[in-house]
């Protein structure tokens, strides 16, 4: 009984928003960027975090616009959409199509990936900030070529609703939002020159 107690009260610890930063704000030539309850699937945001962390900033947005190109009206801008690989729950034993770990396939070397769109807009928009925050804190900085050391998507808050059901009945209806965070360092410069600065 006490058992069950404590580990339910460790898997609610889970479930808590991240506050502030989740890592330590350690670098050389360092901007970070922020985005507290974005209203989207925490899934897709954890794949495009994974798939470009140590980018650099330009690759990154370069990259992300070839998934937005799935949003186009015309069909041969859609073929040339680039998929983000979706790794994290593509491992279903029952090796089922529907359901939380169903992954889409596509033809082609990527095997498991999807267009995520929304997740790939707040994500540009996130990078975009960081570079302006870089541009803002250093002279002469090259914000394209800076490096994502730390990039994550967490789930934050959880906007509670119900669904009104028959017989004075509800049916909880909650809204999940995501935390985003992103870390951009600049490596072109040298130790040397950094000291100098001062």
């Amino acid at each position: 009984m006490v058992k069950t107690q404590q580990l339910d009260r460790r898997s609610k610890r889970h479930e808590r928003p991240q506050k502030g930063y989740t890592q330590l704000l350690q670098g050389k030539r360092l901007a970070t960027a922020r985005a507290v309850n974005m209203d989207m699937h925490v899934k897709h945001c954890f794949e495009i975090c994974r798939y470009v962390k140590n980018m650099t900033a330009g690759e990154a947005i370069a990259f992300l616009n070839e998934v937005l190109k799935i949003d186009s009206d015309r069909a041969d801008i859609r073929r040339k959409a680039s998929a983000v690989p979706f790794r994290l729950g593509s491992g279903n034993k029952k090796k089922r199509r529907t359901g939380p770990s169903m992954v889409g396939h596509r033809k082609g070397k990527i095997g498991p990936g999807r267009y995520p769109v929304k997740g790939s807009r707040a994500i540009i928009k996130l990078i975009q900030s960081a570079m302006e925050n870089a541009r803002h804190q250093y002279e002469g900085v090259d914000a394209e070529e800076m490096q994502i050391t730390h990039i994550a998507a967490h789930r934050g808050q959880i906007r509670k609703g119900f669904i009104a059901r028959a017989r004075g009945r509800a049916t909880p209806s909650n809204h999940y939002q995501v935390n985003l965070e992103i870390f951009l360092e600049d490596f072109s410069v040298q130790d040397d020159e950094l000291e100098d600065d001062f």
